[in-house]
């Protein structure tokens, strides 16, 4: 998809931004920024994780940025994940290689506004997997997700979960959404 997205911010003349690529022992991680105009910036992000990417607007108006969103998807049609396919993949915890990659697709591609299913699905494999990995990456993948739900779950993991590293991760994501808060 990163060439498809290149040349449609390419024929729109919207120049990058932003630009890094960095190679990971378990794939390619790509991030690039475009400037729409003043204050709206297309991004796209490309997972070496779950081999997902995502692209997200950001903007001083938010209906700017859904507008953004929703002209992208429009241009790449055949690019688009419908959101049941993500919250079926998030739900089904029988494989967990193939829940974490879910959870790393499911931060990218959640819905803007709080949805509750998601919300379960994501505190269930936050707090309650057995494997402290993939509630690491279930936690890593909350940070895109920006609902303030989340942080009496991310409190709750910081002072519970028998892994020290997975608290530690749920504390940094906690204090990201409280500076993002003010």
């Amino acid at each position: 998809m990163s060439e498809d997205i290149d040349l449609l911010a390419h024929g729109h003349g919207w120049p990058i931004a932003y630009s890094r690529e960095k190679d990971f022992e378990r794939g390619r991680g790509v991030e690039v920024n475009w400037e729409v105009r003043e204050r709206l910036m297309l991004g796209y992000l490309e997972s070496h994780i779950a081999n997902v990417c995502c692209v997200v607007a950001v903007g001083h108006d938010p209906e700017e940025a859904e507008r953004l969103i929703a002209d992208v998807e429009t241009k790449l049609p055949n690019r688009v994940i419908d959101t049941a396919d993500i919250l079926l993949g998030i739900q089904d915890d029988s494989d967990p290689r193939k829940l974490a990659k879910s959870l790393v697709q499911a931060g990218f591609g959640a819905p803007i506004t709080f949805d509750e299913q998601f919300f379960k699905a994501f505190e269930e494999a936050s707090t309650a997997h057995p494997i402290h990995n993939v509630r690491s990456i279930a936690i890593t993948s909350i940070a895109y997700i920006e609902w303030p739900e989340f942080i009496p779950v991310l409190r709750t993991i910081e002072s519970t979960d028998p892994n020290e590293n997975v608290r530690a991760r749920a504390t940094l994501v906690r204090r990201a959404y409280e500076a993002a808060e003010h």
